[in-house]
């Protein structure tokens, strides 16, 4: 075991002046929350390299507000902080902080230091220089996508150990949680790592090779429980913390595709365990893409037909409307949770497989098993979580669309609009009894209902 030495944390010379931000459109404004946003600038040395980086930290200003629990993430390939898109509304109204770590060579170079090269351009990760580098390469070929992350990885050799020095740095009495306790010192209490997509290899890879070697000076983690979703490797098995994994249906459901190797036969699948030292819960999320497309402007179909113009595939009249940023939401809320209380989450159905390697369906085309949600239990479409080629056959692209029913089948099914909002009703009701949605997520769940019209 190697003692991690923290990152030194200080406030960026540019005080008050607006920082990078990741990429993120519908999620609410700070300022009704009471939270305030702050750039810090970390330092230190990995590898005997030198490097200095961007951490965002968003946080209540009342201290009191604060719930000791801090929501961190990697900054995405993409420059953009998919967990934080998804699940802001929840950690606003909690009132945990969130902090997003440009711990990723690529994204330093390629989208922080590229937004302001004056302000940022003295700030550096040791490695092959980003100039060069594609990300625009097309995932969708297999051959090449492996390529494409084998130099991903490459290049990014220095996150994990950023990560921990980070993560060790923010429990700091002088960093960005400083006097947020009543006495002196930091009030933080918990840290969780988590990351969907490209960063949640980012969180895979550093439980699987740093988690258990570099440690706090007292033996304990850097982190607290972990949030890795949308990129399945291998099974988690022995880790020291609690581990929540989500997979949408979209993740998973080619049985033989895979951006690395490792993935052929949906290798992540193991049991649930409550064991002290192997607590751990799997969420497949039964219909739902890889990315939400619930809310605006996500939900406008012309913007990815637009942006798939060229893969031969095609969507129905609406974009995949299942709750995806809900259920990310409460996959999070069980696994801070676990970590804070010892609460432990309820266990999910895997998704069912068919004969033939794909998830199987019902009678209304839509996946059985997993994670449900009322739409799917009382549906009104067909949910697909992928877009479909002109051969009937889904791809695996990150959105999918819904398909509505006609109206006779509406009719067959539930009679008129009362009989559905009735059902539909009981259904979501029951789905927040049993854990599977949180309760301040269902309104507009439940108003999308009363607006469905059966004539």
């Amino acid at each position: 075991m190697e003692a991690v030495v923290p990152a030194t944390l200080r406030r960026s010379p540019d005080g008050d002046a607006p920082p990078f931000s990741p990429y993120a459109t519908h999620v609410p404004a700070l300022d009704p929350y009471g939270y305030v946003e702050e750039e810090w600038i970390a330092t230190g040395e990995e590898d005997g390299h030198a490097y200095a980086t961007t951490v965002l930290v968003r946080r209540p200003r009342d201290p009191a507000r604060f719930s000791g629990t801090v929501i961190a993430e990697p900054l995405h390939v993409h420059g953009i902080a998919p967990i934080w898109i998804y699940t802001a509304p929840y950690i606003l109204r909690s009132g945990h902080a969130w902090v997003e770590i440009t711990a990723q060579k690529t994204t330093l170079d390629l989208h922080v230091k590229a937004s302001g090269p004056e302000r940022y351009g003295s700030l550096r990760i040791e490695g092959p220089d980003s100039a060069d580098f594609d990300l625009n390469a097309n995932l969708g070929n297999r051959e090449r996508s492996k390529t494409f992350f084998a130099e991903l990885v490459r290049r990014n050799r220095a996150t994990s150990a950023i990560l921990a020095q980070v993560g060790a740095a923010l429990r700091s009495p002088d960093g960005p949680f400083a006097g947020t306790s009543e006495g002196a010192g930091t009030a933080v209490d918990r840290i969780v790592l988590a990351g969907h997509s490209q960063t949640g290899y980012v969180t895979t890879a550093y439980i699987g090779d740093t988690h258990a070697v570099r440690r706090l000076p007292d033996g304990s983690p850097v982190y607290d429980g972990f949030f890795p979703s949308g990129f399945p490797l291998g099974p988690f098995h022995d880790v020291d913390v609690p581990v929540v994994q989500v997979m949408s249906d979209g993740d998973v459901s080619v049985p033989d595709y895979s951006f690395v190797p490792g993935y052929e036969g949906r290798g992540y699948r193991r049991e649930d365990s409550d064991g002290p030292g192997d607590r751990f819960r799997l969420y497949e999320l039964a219909g739902v893409p890889h990315m939400g497309t619930r809310q605006a402007p996500y939900s406008d179909a012309s913007l990815w037909k637009a942006n798939y113009a060229n893969d031969n595939v095609s969507f129905g009249p609406r974009m995949n409307s299942l709750p995806h940023f809900e259920l990310f939401s409460m996959g999070l809320h069980h696994l801070v949770e676990w970590v804070a209380n010892g609460t432990v989450p309820p266990r999910a159905g895997r998704l069912e497989v068919g004969p033939d390697g794909r998830f199987a369906k019902d009678e209304h085309g839509n996946t059985r098993g997993g994670v449900r949600t009322a739409q799917l239990d009382v549906p009104h479409s067909t949910y697909l979580p992928n877009p479909t080629r002109p051969d009937g056959t889904s791809s695996h692209l990150t959105v999918g669309s819904d398909e509505p029913f006609d109206a006779a089948t509406l009719r067959k099914l539930y009679g008129d609009s009362a009989g559905y909002l009735q059902r539909f009703e009981a259904r979501l009701d029951q789905l927040i009894a049993e854990g599977w949605l949180l309760a301040d997520d269902a309104e507009d769940l439940r108003r999308e209902a009363r607006e469905l019209e059966i004539p």
